[in-house]
C-alpha cells in the first residue's frame, strides 16, 4: 500500500496490526496519519497511531519528537499520560532543541491538572532561566514562561505567597514586553478584586492587559482573567467589545483556549444583562468544549455559571445534573469550586431548602476569605447567606451579613453589587429603611443594565408597599417587574411576579407561549438567519455557538411558530404589524 501510495491513515490502519518492521517509512507515515486524525478531531485515532510508532526501534532523536507530539495530543483529556510522554521528552531533548518551547506549556499545564502544581512551577522556572542563557531572540519565550508561571502560582494557594515576588521580578525584567505587561496587569486586577481597592482601579488594569495585539498562548490566560474582572467592575460592554474583537479573529482550525474564553465570557455578559436564554446557550457550549480538559478548574466556573442561568430559567432538574457530575466534584481542591457552591445554594434557596442553601453559602464565604478573593461583585454569598437566615427565621444573622455586604459593595463602588446587597438589606429591614433600600436598589440596577436582577428587586419593593396598603403601587410595580422577567425569559421570577400580583387582587395576562411574541431572544435571531437562508453551521460560525444549539434552537422555534420547516420561516417570523 505504501509503495502505491494510498493515503497514511489506510495504511497506518495496517500498521496497527503489524509488527514493528524498522523499515525508515513507516515512522512518516504514521506521524502523517496522526496529524491527519488530529486535524479530523479524532485524538484517540492519532494517539493509537504514535503509540504504534514508538513500538519501532527509534533512535533518540525521532523518539523524542514522537513522544512530544503524542503527549500534546493527550494533554487535554489524558493529563497523567501526557505528563509521562512529554517529561521523556524533554529528557531525550537537548537544551536548546526548539521543540522544547513548543513541550514546557504544554506539559507545565498538564502537571497543574494532575494536581502538581510545584512541579509545573519549578519546569518553568528552569526553563525560563535556560532560555534567558541563551541567545537573545529567545528573550521573549523566557518571558512566556515567567507569566505562565505567575498564572500557575496565582491558583495554587500554597503558592500564593510568591505571586508578589513573581510580578516584581517580572516588571524589572521586562517592563516593556507586551507579555509581561500584559500578564502583570491581569493578576493585578484579579488580585486587587480581594483587597480594599475600588472598582475603578480594577478596570484601570484590566484594561491595561487587554490592550494591543489579540491574545495567543499565554496571553489568552491573562486575558480571561482580565475579562472576568471587567465584567465583575460593571464594565461588561467593554469585555464584550473585546470579546467580539477575539471572536471574529478566530479561525475554524483555532485552539480551544480562546473559543473557551469567548463563550464563557458571552455566558457571564449574558446572564449579567438579564438574557437568560443566551448565557444557558453560551454556558452549554463552554461545557462542551470544556468537556475534553480533564483536570480543567474551569469546568467548575463554566458549570457555576450555566447553573445559575438554569435557575432563573427555572430548569432546576438539568442544574441539579451538571452539579452532580463527578469531574465537578475532583475541583473542590480549587478556588474555582468556591463559585459551585455559590450556584447549588441559588438552586436549593430557588427550591425552598435554605439550610442547604446556608451551609453552601457559610462555606463559600470562608473558601473566598480563605483565598483573599472576598467580594460582592465577584460572589454576594452573604446577601444570599441573609436571605437564607431569613427563610429559617434567624434575624440577628441575617441583619449582620446583609450590612457586611452592603459595606463592602458601597466601598468598592459596582452598582449590580451594591444594588444586590442594597435588597437584601432591604429585605432584611422591612419598613421606611427597608422601601428606601429597595428603591436605590431598583434605581442602581437600572444603571447596571442588570435587568433580571431589577427585575427581582421591583417585585421584593412591590411587596413592601402592599404590606401597608399601598395597593396600586404595589400593582404598577409587580406589573413592571413580570414585564422585565419575561423580557428576560426568568421563568422563576416571572412565576413569583405572577404569584405577587394575585395576592395584589390583580389579574395578570398569561404569557405567550406560541406566535413570534414567544420566541426568546436566540430562538429569533437563529429563526431570522435560517429564514435568509443560512445553513445551520453558517449560523454556528456566526452566531458563535454550536450547530447543536442551532438545531434546539430551530426545533423549539418551529413549534412556537406552528410550523413544519425552513420554507415556512420566511413568513413566520415576520411581526403581526409587517405581513401583509
Amino acid at each position: 500500500m505504501h509503495d502505491q501510495d494510498a493515503p497514511p491513515e489506510e495504511t497506518a490502519g495496517h500498521l496497527l496490526a503489524a509488527e514493528p518492521t524498522g523499515m525508515p517509512w513507516v515512522l512518516s507515515v504514521l506521524r502523517a496519519a496522526a496529524r491527519a486524525a488530529t486535524a479530523h478531531d479524532d485524538s484517540g485515532a492519532a494517539i493509537r497511531y504514535l503509540l504504534r510508532a514508538l513500538r519501532e526501534p527509534l533512535p533518540d532523536g525521532d523518539r523524542a519528537l514522537v513522544l512530544g507530539e503524542l503527549g500534546r495530543i493527550e494533554a487535554g483529556g489524558h493529563p497523567a499520560a501526557a505528563v509521562r510522554h512529554l517529561t521523556e521528552s524533554l529528557g531525550l531533548l537537548t537544551e536548546q532543541a526548539p521543540q522544547r518551547r513548543e513541550i514546557v506549556p504544554v506539559l507545565a499545564d498538564a502537571l497543574v491538572r494532575c494536581r502538581r502544581g510545584c512541579q509545573a512551577a519549578e519546569l518553568l522556572d528552569r526553563e525560563a532561566r535556560a532560555l534567558a542563557r541563551a541567545e537573545p531572540s529567545r528573550g521573549d519565550l523566557a518571558v512566556h514562561l515567567d507569566v505562565q508561571r505567575l498564572l500557575t502560582d496565582l491558583d495554587d494557594r500554597t503558592r500564593r505567597t510568591q505571586v508578589d515576588r513573581t510580578v516584581a521580578e517580572l516588571e524589572a525584567a521586562g517592563p516593556h514586553a507586551p507579555v509581561a505587561v500584559r500578564g502583570v496587569a491581569a493578576v493585578r486586577a484579579s488580585l486587587a478584586l480581594g483587597t480594599d481597592a475600588d472598582a475603578d482601579r480594577v478596570a484601570a488594569q484590566a484594561r491595561r492587559a487587554l490592550e494591543g495585539e489579540l491574545p495567543q498562548g499565554v496571553t489568552v490566560m491573562a486575558a480571561e482573567l482580565a475579562v472576568q474582572a471587567l465584567t465583575w467592575c460593571d464594565r461588561s460592554s467593554e469585555a464584550a467589545a473585546f470579546i467580539d474583537r477575539v471572536a471574529a479573529d478566530i479561525q475554524e482550525d483555532a485552539r480551544p483556549a480562546s473559543r473557551i474564553l469567548v463563550s464563557m465570557s458571552r455566558c457571564a455578559c449574558a446572564y449579567r444583562s438579564g438574557d437568560v436564554p443566551t448565557a444557558i446557550d453560551a454556558g452549554r457550549d463552554s461545557l462542551d468544549l470544556l468537556s475534553a480538559s480533564r483536570g480543567n478548574a474551569r469546568v467548575a466556573l463554566a458549570t457555576a455559571a450555566l447553573v445559575r442561568a438554569l435557575v432563573e430559567a427555572a430548569e432546576f432538574d438539568e442544574a441539579a445534573r451538571l452539579l452532580a457530575r463527578p469531574d465537578c466534584a475532583r475541583l473542590e481542591p480549587d478556588w474555582q469550586w468556591t463559585h459551585l457552591l455559590e450556584a447549588r445554594a441559588r438552586l436549593s434557596l430557588a427550591r425552598g431548602h435554605a439550610d442547604d442553601a446556608l451551609h453552601d453559602l457559610l462555606e463559600c464565604g470562608r473558601r473566598q476569605l480563605a483565598w483573599r478573593r472576598d467580594n460582592p461583585a465577584v460572589l454576594p454569598w452573604r446577601s444570599l447567606a441573609a436571605l437564607a437566615h431569613l427563610a429559617l427565621g434567624d434575624h440577628g444573622p441575617a441583619e449582620r451579613l446583609a450590612q457586611e455586604e452592603l459595606d463592602q459593595a458601597r466601598s468598592f463602588g459596582a452598582p449590580r453589587a451594591l444594588g444586590i446587597s442594597s435588597r437584601a438589606a432591604g429585605l432584611v429591614a422591612r419598613g421606611p429603611r427597608g422601601r428606601r433600600l429597595l428603591e436605590e436598589s431598583v434605581d442602581l440596577l437600572g444603571q447596571a443594565e442588570a435587568t433580571v436582577e431589577q427585575a427581582r428587586s421591583l417585585i421584593e419593593l412591590a411587596t413592601l408597599r402592599h404590606e401597608p396598603g399601598h395597593t396600586r403601587v404595589a400593582r404598577d410595580l409587580a406589573h413592571r417587574g413580570l414585564r422585565l422577567a419575561q423580557h428576560c425569559s426568568a421563568a422563576s421570577l416571572s412565576a413569583q411576579a405572577l404569584s405577587r400580583l394575585r395576592e395584589f387582587g390583580a389579574r395578570p395576562r398569561t404569557p405567550c407561549t406560541v406566535g413570534v411574541e414567544a420566541l426568546t431572544a436566540g430562538e429569533r435571531r437563529v429563526a431570522a438567519l435560517a429564514a435568509d437562508g443560512l445553513t445551520n453551521r453558517e449560523i454556528a460560525q456566526k452566531l458563535f455557538i454550536t450547530q447543536r444549539t442551532v438545531e434546539n434552537h430551530l426545533t423549539n422555534g418551529f413549534r412556537k411558530l406552528g410550523i413544519a420547516g425552513r420554507r415556512q420561516l420566511p413568513e413566520a417570523v415576520q411581526s403581526p404589524d409587517t405581513r401583509g
